[in-house]
């Protein structure tokens, strides 16, 4: 009887399938060295082989965007998986022009260059102005190391409302002050000079440690409020997984469109990324700063995206000055997810904010990709007496030509404090 019994258990329990490690992994290329391609890839030669890392470092290849080519095969002999890898990559040069539209017009240029060294590297040129002022960004990403140096002029009038409010300026800001400049009490002409120069470096597949020391001299009319300089240091940490890409400015040239098909396709089940960075900013007179900073910010981003590839994202912000003068102040718009876009803010020592969104695909096709993406989002910012809400809600309806990696669109916020409606047309933004 026990001989039966362990037999039919035998039977019932399912083999125990033996471990695979990656062999050789061999690559062919245009350009770049195989050598090259291969530090890319995500798998290396001794590790444990599955099909979710093999998809995973596949992905990583594609998010390069430098291929016009890029197959995948793999044998299996002796529990070992041999790859062999046949990409097709070139180079791109490409000008772009900028345009934001709304209560207020602004433009850009840019001049973006991908693998010209053969390194599957991005080079970026940015610069643009509008009547609020002028900005200019250099920036190259090559394998584990991103830098960007960049410089910002703005001349505002800072305004200050009942209740605590300010109001929002900048260079590409899609709003003025018509809706409610008959509420102001004060008003101060300012102007800022910064200079930043940021550095990121990923040392492990999720992790990144960035750095970036900012020059900032903020003048006010008559050496109001805190004129001087506001030099400081940032640093932090972030880590992300499955979290989409920026644009591609290669497709323009048929450069990194290796994984549309992929794209097109629905996924086998939801798929889920995250995103987390913790970062602290300090100034004082040893950064050569009038004024003392001390400010700690945590973010966090949790992205769902569907089988049929309809995204839903939540994100959320907690940031805390210790000590910091108006100019360096938590503003409520901070801590809000970007999605919308506002006339006022609040100013404050501490703030929390949470956003949700959820893009749905009207149109997916070879063509292009037709977006619907509803909002909601809510902050709480420290003023001078009390805790105050800020929160919006809208609409973002973009297109995005896979030959033309920008999306094309219209925004729509609703604010949910004072009823003010902000309508814009945009060239860029996230997708």
């Amino acid at each position: 009887m026990k001989k039966w019994f362990f037999c039919l258990l035998s039977c019932l329990l399912p083999l125990a399938t033996p471990a695979q490690t990656v062999g050789h992994i061999t690559a062919r290329t245009t350009r770049m060295s195989p050598q090259t391609l291969l530090q890319r890839f995500r798998l290396k030669p001794g590790e444990n082989f599955s099909p979710e890392r093999y998809e995973k470092a596949q992905d990583e290849l594609h998010k390069l965007r430098v291929f016009k080519k890029l197959d995948f095969s793999h044998t299996t002999q002796n529990d070992r998986v041999y790859i062999h890898i046949d990409a097709q990559d070139g180079y791109y040069l490409f000008p772009l022009a900028f345009v934001t539209g709304g209560s207020k017009n602004a433009a850009g240029v840019s001049l973006t260059a991908g693998n010209l060294f053969k390194q599957g590297e991005q080079i970026f040129l940015f610069g643009g102005g509008s009547k609020d002022g002028l900005t200019a960004r250099l920036g190259t990403a090559a394998g584990n190391h991103f830098i960007t140096a960049a410089y910002t002029q703005l001349r505002f009038d800072q305004n200050f409302y009942a209740g605590d409010w300010t109001n929002v300026y900048s260079v590409f800001s899609t709003t003025d002050e018509k809706d409610h400049r008959h509420e102001i009490l004060r008003s101060v002409r300012g102007r800022q000079d910064e200079i930043s120069l940021f550095y990121n470096y990923r040392f492990s597949h999720p992790g990144r440690f960035f750095i970036s020391p900012i020059y900032n001299r903020v003048e006010y009319a008559q050496h109001q409020l805190d004129s001087g300089n506001h030099h400081q240091l940032l640093f932090g940490v972030e880590f992300s997984e499955d979290i989409r890409p920026g644009m591609n400015m290669g497709a323009l040239a048929g450069y990194g469109l290796t994984d549309k098909q992929k794209s097109l396709q629905d996924l086998p089940r939801a798929r889920f990324g995250y995103s987390r960075s913790l970062s602290y900013a300090a100034g004082g007179r040893w950064s050569g700063s009038d004024y003392n900073v001390s400010k700690i910010l945590w973010s966090s981003a949790f992205l769902m995206e569907l089988p049929s590839r309809h995204l839903f994202m939540m994100q959320t912000k907690i940031q805390n000055a210790f000590e910091a003068s108006f100019s360096d102040q938590i503003t409520s718009t901070e801590v809000l997810s970007g999605a919308g876009k506002y006339n006022r803010q609040f100013r404050g020592k501490r703030a929390a904010g949470v956003g949700l969104s959820f893009s749905y695909y009207l149109l997916r096709n070879q063509t292009g990709l037709l977006s619907l993406a509803p909002f909601y989002e809510l902050s709480y910012t420290r003023t001078v007496d009390r805790y105050r809400p800020h929160s919006g809600a809208g609409v973002n309806v973009f297109y995005r030509l896979w030959r033309f990696p920008l999306p094309v669109g219209l925004n729509y916020t609703h604010n949910l404090q004072d009823g003010s409606h902000q309508v814009g047309f945009a060239i860029g933004g996230a997708f």
